[in-house]
């Protein structure tokens, strides 16, 4: 792995690496390493990862709907309730802070209407959770999401502060940075408890985990298409002129 890829060892066994490594790997993502994401991409991110993860509660409803167990419901309902605003990490909901973000830069979402690559994300998250056997929606949500949010918002929030985007407006991403790994540790459980007893799904959970990490391969690979097609817009415009 490379040092960009770098996860606790906690993951080790569980977390597809090389999946992780493509993701790593895309223009937007190692532009937001070294600082050089240019500002206009990174507000196309900002908002198509709002038409997103506008979503995420009916994803996490879709997995607690296939969990057999009423103590696992119960603890990933803790998870529900912190998305809504209901538990200890604050009283707003996260997707009202996200909001203010947009808010706060200027960004409105419904000027911008979802890219095909963060509607097939959205599609693909929902239909994993919703699978009957839960090791599919845990690998998705879980391992190509959950797990990873911390390690890929971080190289975000690098390019985000290099881009000039202010500190004081960017909480939402510290606070899932911080506060997320409690997320998927949650679910990790559960997904070694099933494990132990059911051994031979290994290759379901894992699978699912690339599906997903692959959609969201092809989410960032957009942002960087979508803006190469608007500077060619541009300069075909220019030259009519």
């Amino acid at each position: 792995m490379t040092p960009a890829t770098e996860l606790s060892a906690r993951w080790n066994g569980l977390l597809p690496k090389e999946s992780l490594e493509r993701l790593d790997a895309t223009e937007f993502l190692t532009r937001c390493r070294q600082g050089t994401a240019a500002r206009g991409v990174l507000e196309r991110f900002l908002v198509q990862q709002y038409h997103y993860s506008r979503h995420f509660t009916r994803y996490l409803c879709a997995l607690l709907a296939n969990l057999a167990s009423e103590t696992d419901r119960f603890a990933l309902t803790e998870n529900l309730f912190e998305e809504m605003g209901l538990g200890d990490m604050g009283e707003v909901p996260h997707s009202q802070i996200y909001r203010r973000m947009l808010d706060a830069f200027g960004l409105e979402p419904s000027a911008q209407p979802p890219l095909a690559e963060t509607t097939a994300l959205v599609r693909n998250m929902l239909r994993l959770c919703s699978d009957s056997d839960p090791l599919v929606g845990l690998g998705a949500l879980c391992l190509g999401a959950e797990a990873i949010v911390p390690h890929v918002y971080q190289q975000i929030l690098t390019g985000l502060l290099s881009a000039g985007f202010p500190e004081r407006d960017l909480i939402f991403f510290p606070m899932h940075i911080d506060g997320d790994d409690d997320h998927a540790l949650t679910m990790k459980h559960i997904i070694e408890r099933e494990l132990s007893e059911r051994p031979g799904k290994r290759d379901v959970l894992r699978a699912a985990a690339k599906e997903s990490i692959e959609a969201r391969r092809a989410f960032f690979a957009a942002l960087t298409a979508s803006e190469e097609q608007s500077a060619g817009a541009s300069r075909r415009a220019s030259g009519a002129l």
